[in-house]
């Protein structure tokens, strides 16, 4: 459409092939690093099951099944007749309902729910060696099955737990058939299950061990089934060669989990594990089909976004992190929300390394400023970071609970805290395009962001009018730049103070509360000022639709020169076009 802006470049064609990672004979890589024969033994011990309960649960029930196989042979074949035909009878049909339980309930097997299960296999199993008489030695081949899905569920002392429980039932057996516990029947049965157990926990070791260094040979994660770090920076070096070929942008994303050692405290690490999965699944959802996902490690992932420039980069990071919020607003573990710094080549680095490093120092920034945001690589951080380092922190964590206060006022007036955040992105833009400094610019977005948090001090009954407001209402109003800019005087960046005050000047000194001329309006505030009036008439209003952008650059360019300053109303226009 005319006049239309333009999309921020992110979304050049690719092709599969330009994100493939090419793999030399994986198999062989991973059979010559087989694991060594010292640890083997406490590595199968110490390591969990080979893949989670739930993909393990149809096992389980086959295992149950065969014990409810054995026990009805047993009760209905011709030959030596069991001690007890009912309790093998009760006993399959128990295995059988056990089987059939685990079958079902495949998706909502948790450890604990599978340690039961165990435990009633032990009991029905148990039921199994008195029917048949406990004097007869091929009773106890129904322990087996309970003990290979021990060693199938859990780690190798886990299992040796249930294992122990068994025991113990057997020889409860014993004593109450035979009056007495005889070594040799005992130990012969106890010692075969540990055998057979551990076989099973060496085979999955080393089944596990080969699927992890498979995972490794093919760039995929084996938790999160996205690209590893040495994937993405394979495809870095193919992605970059194009991006200095075409001269096209190239940005990398890191993405870190807000506070993600609450859930491992407070659920465990296996809920953990589960909350990193879902966010790959997010992630891979809300991303371009080109992009590529990795997990950089931890609970931080990375993002290779070509053909995306620093506008197009924030708003695929901002897309990333709402459909996280979104996803975790009502999950099971609490909500779960992401920070996620940006950076761009060549802007910001010519190697993965540098890009990611700058991407990493943005991310920490939005975690300084209250996490859940997103933060655009620029010289301001390292100065930021370094007053961290020269103890000023005290400083950044009022600034950072401003943001805090800026987007909950927000939040209480629209419903969400997308006013603040695009004002900043529009005054960013336009301080870039005017040619102000990296560190100035970083100024005046976080001056953006402030820029109304002064309406805290506003009455409920003025905030929330429907109608006109009467001269000693809208008195009220002209105060919240002043209140704004004595909040930010408290902090490290006592500057943005005299920008918030003054964004509601106007040039011809129709603006409050000073009513400045001209240069007296200092270019940082014209500058909010723009931003703020063109994301006010491009949002939906309860007393009006949102304006087109040929609607608004009308309107703006109309008040230029009056209220608003010509050379930034179209510096904006220009950075949107």
């Amino acid at each position: 459409m005319p006049g239309a802006p333009r999309p921020p470049i992110c979304g050049a064609a690719h092709t599969k092939e330009a994100v493939a990672i090419k793999v030399e004979s994986p198999i062989v890589e991973a059979a010559r690093r087989s694991p060594r024969r010292g640890p083997l033994l406490r590595g199968a011990l110490r390591d969990g099951p080979i893949a989670p309960l739930s993909a393990l649960a149809p096992a389980g029930a086959m295992a149950a099944w065969l014990g409810a196989l054995v026990a009805l042979v047993a009760a209905l074949l011709p030959g030596e007749h069991p001690a007890h035909r009912s309790l093998l009878l009760v006993s399959a049909a128990g295995a059988a309902a056990l089987g059939a339980a685990l079958w079902l309930s495949e998706a909502r097997l948790t450890p604990l729910r599978a340690h039961l299960a165990v435990i009633l296999a032990t009991v029905l199993a148990t039921l199994t060696v008195v029917g048949w008489g406990a004097e007869r030695g091929y009773g106890t081949l129904a322990y087996t099955w309970v003990a290979v899905a021990a060693f199938l569920f859990f780690s190798g002392r886990l299992a040796l737990l249930h294992v122990a429980l068994i025991a113990t039932a057997y020889g409860g057996v014993l004593l109450a058939q035979r009056g007495e516990i005889p070594a040799n029947a005992w130990l012969a049965t106890t010692t075969s299950l540990v055998g057979a157990g551990l076989l099973v926990s060496v085979a999955r070791y080393y089944v596990a061990g080969l699927v992890r260094r498979l995972n490794e040979a093919a760039g995929k994660d084996p938790l999160t089934g996205l690209a590893t770090r040495r994937a993405l920076a394979e495809v870095f070096d193919v992605e970059l060669e194009r991006a200095r070929r075409s001269e096209r942008p190239l940005a990398v994303l890191v993405i870190d989990v807000d506070r993600f050692k609450r859930i491992n405290d407070r659920f465990g690490h296996r809920a953990g594990d589960e909350v990193l999965s879902e966010i790959a699944q997010v992630i891979e959802r809300s991303k371009r089909a080109f992009d590529l996902a990795a997990r950089h490690g931890g609970e931080e992932f990375a993002l290779l976004a070509p053909d995306c420039d620093e506008h197009g980069a924030y708003q695929l990071a901002e897309r990333l992190r709402e459909a996280v919020e979104r996803h975790f607003a009502r999950h099971q573990y609490g909500p779960v929300a992401v920070s996620i710094g940006a950076s761009v080549h060549p802007v910001h680095g010519e190697t993965l390394e540098a890009l990611l490093a700058a991407a990493d120092q943005a991310m920490y920034a939005a975690k300084r400023l209250g996490r859940n945001r997103v933060v655009i690589s620029s010289a301001e951080l390292e100065t930021a970071r370094t007053a961290e380092r020269s103890g000023e922190e005290r400083a950044t964590v009022e600034l950072a609970a401003l943001v805090d206060l800026a987007e909950a006022v927000d939040r209480l007036g629209s419903g969400s805290a997308s006013h603040c955040r695009r004002v900043a992105r529009f005054a960013e833009l336009t301080a870039r395009e005017l040619g102000l400094p990296a560190q100035r610019v970083e100024q005046v977005r976080l001056a953006a962001l402030l820029h109304d948090v002064g309406t805290i001090a506003l009455p409920d009954s003025v905030e929330q009018k429907a109608g006109p407001l009467s001269d000693e209402e809208w008195e009220f109003v002209r105060t919240h730049p002043v209140v704004g800019a004595r909040m930010l005087e408290v902090s490290e960046q006592r500057e943005l103070g005299a920008w918030v005050r003054a964004h509601h000047e106007h040039l011809d000194g129709t603006g409050y509360p000073l009513g400045l001329h001209g240069d007296e309006v200092p270019l940082e505030a014209r500058i909010i000022a723009v931003a703020d009036a063109y994301e006010a008439m491009t949002s939906d209003r309860p007393y009006r639709p949102a304006m087109s952008h040929d609607e608004a650059a009308a309107e703006l360019r109309a008040a230029a020169g009056s209220r608003f300053d010509r050379r930034v109303v179209e510096a904006l226009l220009r950075a949107l076009a």
